[in-house]
């Protein structure tokens, strides 16, 4: 390939990585911003609602344990565990991609001069270096090349033929379209993987429940509701109800009717349904 044609190509590849990795740059500050604004909430649900939570499963523990005393005592199956509220974690973000050194550019180095490419273009082209007629031939071909394009200040035709005859690209201006090349392809192999990450963790965290929870909260706040403060509230009759529930468990006869279906009502009420063994049957018949 012509050395223009080179520097014309990476320019546009560099150019389209520089573009790729600006828009890399939103996405890590969408996520960033979208993450700031769930640990946010998150904060706030744990200020607001930590304690009734908290209080609300310490009561459900407490019955659970004296449900279970109640089932023994009847020859029941112990009821199952309440429900139980997930801690999902955030999906976390790894590090942002650690880019490669470039190679220098043309820019960063000193090229050589229209002149020196000339001189160099006749140490190898020059006739008096061929091996038979026929090289001699080639070369002087060559080197009416070389002159012209020195005398038509032609520095693209002038790397050409040097590269052309072996030179290396990278004498020619510091030009190492080799480095250049697999520096780009490994930016951009990188780039491309980074973008798949980056669209995963958002769709993850835009699907999360905490983030949904937090959408919810923010609309009725726009619509004039403090939704942290119903669940508050929620959660106090939960814990007046659990309370009330506790003092009636422990005054219950463990072998009585009323321990039965006590025990029934909470396990309907916690998803399992009621199974009788032949001593619970038995007691209730008498």
């Amino acid at each position: 390939m012509n050395p223009q044609l080179w520097r014309l190509e990476a320019a546009r590849r560099r150019r389209q990585l520089e573009e790729l990795q600006t828009y890399l740059l939103r996405m890590e500050a969408e996520f960033q911003d979208l993450e700031r604004q769930v640990l946010s909430f998150q904060a706030a649900y744990r200020q607001q609602l930590g304690a009734a939570w908290k209080e609300v499963e310490q009561l459900q523990g407490d019955l659970l344990h004296i449900l279970e005393e109640l089932s023994r005592a009847q020859g029941l199956e112990s009821p199952a565990v309440p429900p139980q509220r997930k801690h999902q974690t955030l999906p976390q973000l790894p590090p942002a991609v650690a880019w490669p050194t470039p190679p220098p550019f043309e820019s960063e180095l000193i090229a050589p001069s229209l002149k020196d490419l000339h001189r160099r273009a006749a140490m190898r082209l020059h006739p008096d270096r061929a091996t038979d007629p026929e090289d001699r031939i080639r070369r002087e071909a060559l080197m009416r090349d070389a002159n012209l394009a020195y005398a038509d200040h032609d520095r693209a035709t002038l790397e050409a033929l040097l590269i052309a005859s072996g030179e290396s690209p990278q004498r020619l201006g510091g030009f190492d379209v080799r480095a250049h090349w697999q520096w780009l392809e490994r930016c951009e192999h990188l780039a491309q993987g980074r973008m798949r990450i980056l669209r995963a963790h958002l769709v993850a965290l835009r699907q999360h429940p905490v983030t949904i929870l937090a959408e919810h909260v923010d609309r009725a706040r726009g619509r004039g509701l403090d939704a942290l403060a119903v669940m508050h509230s929620v959660l106090r009759l939960q814990v007046q109800e659990l309370t009330q529930q506790l003092y009636i468990a422990r005054r219950i006869p463990a072998r009585s009717t009323l321990a039965i279906e006590f025990i029934a009502q909470w396990q309907r009420r916690w998803g399992q349904e009621p199974r009788h063994t032949p001593e619970a049957e038995q007691s209730t018949s008498a």
